[in-house]
């Protein structure tokens, strides 16, 4: 049926509800374009007769009740290939979605709807029907307020006392929805108008409330609370509402029928000059949302005034509860290997030994112990061939400095460009094994080819007062930090977050 685009003289539009047996579309009359609203009978019930008649009873009866807050009956058609009948298009969503998402405008309309239902209501009731299915889905309600009564597919008379008598109670049928239905029915007692009082007055406390009465997942004890269990006063969940409509609302709710309203006339009657709210809803729920965050935001302020904290201490007022950090759930895996005893550091490598004809080991672009580091001032050192940083005026380290006397015995050997330095280690100048660069030999180490005098001890250098070089960068071969990287994806995609 959904794929279909016209039926007979009507072009579908748009679905707007689906049920067991029927579609609601909103329809289009092909030629004049007057919208209408169209209840269409799905391909399965269809081929049901008893399908047929209740779609042919349905409109029927809806077509006598004659009122503004009741749906309009146009045209009823059951053919060979389709059955279906057109009724008013009432532009507007249902109760049930008001409440759900504009709950604070439900109830500041919920006085002129109650008003519209009791008429409407009052009709079918004079005409002898009882609706046996009032609920917030079969109630339009528009935001200026007017109100549509549909849905007539369970009407029927009020039961006969003669018939009762002859038919067994296990025989007799529940029907309607379990959250609206009146304890009398659920008992398979005598069907009366006073069905519709009790299913009115839970769509009642649904709009002032938000929820109804009675909620429960299985629906035999949801049907045994309606039976059994007192209805909580609707005031204890909204402070706005009046004592009158909270006494009026548990009134229609009572166990026995004898208890409720007599009519819905009487009930038209006493809601007339009844009033509902203390403040008008709208203004009630801005005033209450703006003190709710006003209310948290001075918590999290008095936490840390520490005046304020002093005064609660003196008074006996107990501080306001700090919040709890939600706790991490670390996966078992991640706590097992976090748990292992770790490895033994593997010991940093050896320098080895010079060998002759042996390459420097580090070199080259490996910093050596005792040199100057990338990015590190050079104070007081002298690189091979290069001048002297800070030179002229600036004093030497293990030289005399201006204004220090010459002690006896001090030697001071005046640096040449290209030799080492007092107390640094000699870059750049040939080792034992190596060719002499520049031709001169080096001290303590014999030369090519001409015997050497064993060389007179030098003087003891003084010591620099340069500051203690940075320590050596660590060498490959030690082990470092395992990076969060290595981690496998598998396992970071384990860790989850417990909320409270």
């Amino acid at each position: 049926m959904a794929d279909e685009i016209t039926i007979d003289n009507y072009e579908l539009t748009n679905c707007i509800a689906t049920g067991n047996a029927t579609q609601i579309w909103e329809v289009k009359e092909m030629g004049t374009s007057q919208q209408f609203a169209m209840k269409l009978l799905l391909d399965e019930a269809f081929k049901n007769n008893d399908e047929k008649k209740a779609l042919k009873a349905e409109f029927n009866l809806a077509k006598t009740f004659e009122h503004p807050n009741i749906i309009t009956m146009v045209d009823l058609t059951v053919t060979r290939d389709h059955g279906y009948f057109i009724m008013e298009h009432f532009r507007a969503g249902n109760l049930k979605s008001m409440i759900r998402h504009e709950h604070a405008g439900a109830k500041s309309r919920c006085k002129r709807m109650l008003e519209c239902l009791t008429q409407a209501l009052s009709v079918v009731h004079r005409k002898g029907y009882v609706h046996r299915d009032i609920k917030p889905e079969n109630i339009l309600v528009n935001k200026a307020g007017e109100v549509r009564l549909i849905d007539f597919s369970l009407s029927s008379k009020p039961s006969n006392a003669f018939a009762r008598a002859i038919t067994k109670k296990s025989n007799i049928s529940i029907q309607g929805t379990r959250t609206y239905l009146a304890p009398e029915l659920i008992k398979r007692e005598a069907l009366t108008f006073s069905a519709d009082m009790y299913s009115l007055g839970v769509v009642m406390f649904e709009t002032l409330v938000g929820h109804p009465p009675f909620r429960n997942g299985n629906p035999n004890e949801l049907l045994m609370m309606h039976v059994r269990d007192q209805v909580p006063p609707p005031v204890e969940y909204d402070e706005n509402i009046t004592p009158e409509l909270n006494q009026l609302v548990l009134k229609m709710l009572s166990k026995k029928p004898k208890d409720r309203p007599q009519s819905m006339d009487e009930l038209f009657a006493t809601i007339n000059n009844m009033p509902f709210f203390k403040i008008d809803p709208l203004q009630y729920h801005k005033d209450q949302t703006a003190a709710k965050l006003a209310s948290n935001a001075q918590v999290e302020e008095d936490r840390f005034n520490s005046r304020l904290d002093a005064e609660r201490t003196a008074a006996g007022i107990k501080p306001p509860e700090k919040r709890k950090p939600k706790p991490v759930v670390v996966p078992k895996e991640l706590i097992k290997k976090e748990n292992k005893p770790a490895a033994p550091a593997t010991p940093p490598a050896q320098p080895m030994p010079m060998q002759p004809g042996m390459p420097m080991q580090g070199y080259p672009g490996m910093p050596m112990p005792g040199y100057p580091q990338p990015g590190m001032p050079m104070q007081g050192y002298q690189m091979p061939g290069m001048p002297m940083q800070g030179y002229p005026g600036m004093p030497m380290p293990g030289y005399p400095q201006p204004g220090m006397p010459m002690q006896p015995g001090m030697n001071f050997p005046m640096p040449q460009q290209g030799y080492p330095q007092p107390g640094f280690p000699q870059q750049g100048f040939p080792q034992q094994g190596f060719p002499q660069q520049g031709g001169y030999p080096q001290p303590g180490m014999p030369a090519s080819g001409i015997p050497q005098a064993p060389a007179a001890p030098a003087p003891k250098p003084a010591q620099p007062t340069t500051a203690t070089p940075a320590p050596a960068a660590p060498t490959p071969d030690q082990k470092k930090e395992k990076p969060l990287t290595d981690i496998p994806l598998a396992t970071l995609d384990d860790l989850e977050i417990q909320f409270e």
